[in-house]
């Protein structure tokens, strides 16, 4: 009985090695299927907010909390003014908290004068008229508020398999990686220039959603972009403003 030559070893050896590249090829394509899907769905949910907001007239936002890897619309009828200064994530969260902090006070002293009025009220010989609204305090603009957007074409939606590894728009000074990132959809057709970017959970391979601000386009590209330096201007035409 004889045995195998070196060149049948040889051609076996290539041969396992062939379909040891080609599975690994297909099982990182598979995994790179759930980054497109996340990134085609989510490129979709844009566009759809940025046709929304023309056709309504009403301010929306998609908000992108990337510690639950979730994203769901909402849409306000309040104005809301897009700051003029970049702000860095510390700045914002802690301009978000009181912000926070500011409404809870407010609804508090509104459910005080309410209880108060209703005491009043029943009370024989007392006065309707609140006191506390001839007190003079500091000036701050109306917040904006905004409510959950309750339509079937865009439920909430959870990524799979899919890291939302950071968010840009020129609100911030860096790319925003943790808490939760807003990008804004004004009835005008115009929202904010964003990049979002996806990861694989291993953080191997990266999808970057470009959103243009005068058409609303948004771009796929298979890699991590970077944010621009400096804010850019555009015209009427979509062309960046040298």
């Amino acid at each position: 009985m004889g045995g195998f030559t070196l060149i049948e070893i040889m051609i076996v050896l290539a041969i396992v090695g062939l379909m040891s590249v080609a599975a690994t090829q297909g099982f990182r394509s598979l995994r790179k299927a759930d980054l497109r899907e996340a990134s085609t769905h989510m490129s979709g949910a844009i566009r759809y907010l940025f046709d929304r907001a023309s056709t309504t007239g009403k301010i929306h936002r998609l908000v992108i909390d990337m510690e639950q890897g979730m994203y769901w619309a909402e849409v306000s009828d309040d104005k809301f003014f897009i700051p003029r200064e970049a702000e860095s994530e510390e700045a914002l969260r802690a301009r978000e908290d009181k912000e926070a902090a500011d409404e809870e006070d407010e609804a508090r002293k509104r459910e005080q004068i309410e209880r108060e009025a209703q005491m009043g009220k029943s009370a024989p010989g007392s006065s309707s008229f609140d006191l506390s609204k001839l007190e003079v305090g500091d000036f701050r603009p109306k917040r904006a508020r905004f409510a959950a957007f309750k339509d079937l074409a865009l439920k909430p939606v959870r990524v799979k398999k899919t890291k939302i590894q950071s968010v840009y728009t020129p609100r911030v000074s860096e790319p925003l990686t943790t808490g939760r990132a807003y990008i804004y959809f004004f009835p005008l057709g115009q929202t904010e220039p964003a990049i979002v970017t996806l990861s694989n959970p291993e953080g191997e391979a990266f999808y970057s959603l470009v959103v243009h601000p005068i058409t609303g386009r948004v771009r796929i590209y298979n890699q991590e972009v970077q944010p621009p330096e400096g804010r850019r201007e555009y015209d009427d035409e979509g062309k960046v403003v040298q």
